[in-house]
Formats: C-alpha cells, sequence, structure tokens
C-alpha cells in the first residue's frame, strides 16, 4: 500500500520531506525522488510534517486529508509580544457571576487539541462543563475529600469555605477536564501541555483561567467524583482548568524567584 505519493512534476527533490520525517519511513537515492518504505506504515505518526515542510505542495499522505491542513498563519507574535503575554498571565481565582459565551470556549478546545502528544498519539478527551448544578456537585464532593485529607497544608481551604468562600472553584463558571486511557503513560504530561494551551490563549482573550488541582487529587480518591466529571471507566484524569471572566485586573507582574540553572 502506497500511503505516500510524490508528484513528480512538482517535486524538486530538495529531501526535506525525508529530513523532517521524525519515524525515517521516508528515503532518497541519490538523483530520485523520495519515496515511503511500505513495509514500516505502521511506525507513521500520522504527523504531517512531511506534507507541511514541502514548499511545493507536491506531496500527499493517505492518512492525512489534504483539505485539513491550514495554511501557516503570517501573523505571527514577535518575540516581545509573546513575552509580554507569558510575564503577565496570571492564575485567576475570582471570576464574575457571568457565563464565558459558548463561542469562546469553542475557540479555546480547536486550539488546545493542537497542542503537541507523544509522538503524536492524540490521546487527550476533553469535558467542558459548564452546567451549574454539576459545577457545585464538584465543588462539595472536592470540600467532602479534603475534610478527610491528613495533608496539614490544606487545612485552611476547609476554613475558608466555612466562612462562603468558594475554595474550589472559585466561582468559575466552566471548568475543562481532560483525560486519556488509563494505560497511556503519558497522561499528565499531554494534558498538561493542552491546558497550558488553553491557558494562555485564555488570557489573550481576556478570559481568566485558573488549575484546578483539589479537584484533580480528589477524583483520584472519590468514584463519585470521577464519575461526575464525566471520566470513563479505564481512562485517567489528567487535569482541569477553572475558566470565568475574571473579578479583578492585575495592574503589576509579581516577582519569582530566579532560575536555579548549572549550564553544563
Amino acid at each position: 500500500m502506497t500511503f505516500i505519493t510524490i508528484d513528480s512534476e512538482k517535486c524538486n527533490q530538495d529531501g526535506l520531506c525525508v529530513q523532517s520525517c521524525p519515524v525515517a519511513i521516508i528515503d532518497q537515492k541519490k538523483g530520485g525522488f523520495p519515496f515511503a518504505d511500505t513495509t514500516k506504515i505502521e511506525n507513521c505518526i500520522a504527523c504531517g510534517h512531511c506534507v507541511a515542510v514541502c514548499p511545493k505542495g507536491a506531496l500527499t499522505h493517505s492518512l492525512l486529508s489534504s483539505e485539513d491542513f491550514l495554511t501557516v498563519p503570517k501573523n505571527q507574535p514577535d518575540p516581545e509580544s509573546l513575552e509580554a503575554l507569558l510575564i503577565s498571565r496570571r492564575s485567576i481565582r475570582g471570576f464574575q457571576n457571568m457565563p464565558i459565551p459558548h463561542h469562546q470556549l469553542e475557540r479555546l478546545l480547536e486550539i488546545s487539541r493542537r497542542a503537541p502528544t507523544a509522538s503524536n498519539s492524540q490521546k487527550i478527551s476533553w469535558n467542558m462543563i459548564e452546567s451549574s448544578d454539576r459545577l457545585e456537585q464538584i465543588r462539595q464532593l472536592t470540600l467532602e475529600w479534603l475534610a478527610t485529607d491528613p495533608t496539614p497544608t490544606r487545612a485552611h481551604y476547609l476554613e475558608t469555605a466555612t466562612k462562603g468562600r468558594d475554595v474550589i472553584l472559585r466561582g468559575a463558571s466552566a471548568l475543562a477536564v481532560t483525560y486519556c486511557p488509563e494505560d497511556y503513560v503519558w497522561t499528565e504530561t499531554d494534558c498538561s501541555i493542552a491546558l497550558t494551551y488553553m491557558e494562555l490563549l485564555a488570557a489573550s482573550m481576556q478570559l481568566g483561567a485558573c488549575w484546578a488541582g483539589l479537584v484533580t487529587m480528589a477524583s483520584r480518591h472519590l468514584p463519585q467524583l470521577k464519575e461526575i466529571l464525566g471520566i470513563p471507566e479505564r481512562h485517567n484524569i489528567g487535569g482541569a482548568l477553572m475558566l470565568g471572566l475574571p473579578r479583578q485586573k492585575h495592574y503589576l507582574i509579581p516577582p519569582r524567584n530566579k532560575a536555579h540553572v548549572t549550564w553544563l
């Protein structure tokens, strides 16, 4: 089965597709056109780099629809703009009592699904929880777990909750939950990268986001909470992100510790 096709009229034999293949299943003889080793099709991770790197559009891949490729945007942020976003991003722990427009949540998911995953496995599934009733259940069950948690540094959460403050979801109007099959070893890594994509895009959209660490930990101990989060059997949570319209605006960038670096 030929799964990579080269248009000989377009190909300039520059070998870029050969160089970009991460699993080395594309080869090229001197003076010839690139070709794929059909015996190694199972090694292909369908990353699409061989198609994306060709300046002539000479290569097509049977596992990837040409219509699904996007043109690289020209309005890339310069380093200063990206740096400004990264250092001004804040964890938002107070949200307005207003929902995020649904189309904005869809935009967050559309971009976050493109985050890198190990060997392009794309094992991440998402639940976007908007139901206020379900969010309240998540809040209450997480508080119940906290009441049984022996970790002394978390005791203040319960004390603060008795004063009427939402210490679990901070009033977020939505909760993005990621999960993968239980036999997948890169769950936490892949989900963390994808949620970071979402957090940074949310910041650029003037939305608030904060990692729901207490919910994530509690769900690993409470099957009922895992069920309410919508995580199916034989799957593990990879992380969750609170989302909402921020209640405050930050005017300063707080200090952080210097990087502990060893140059080798």
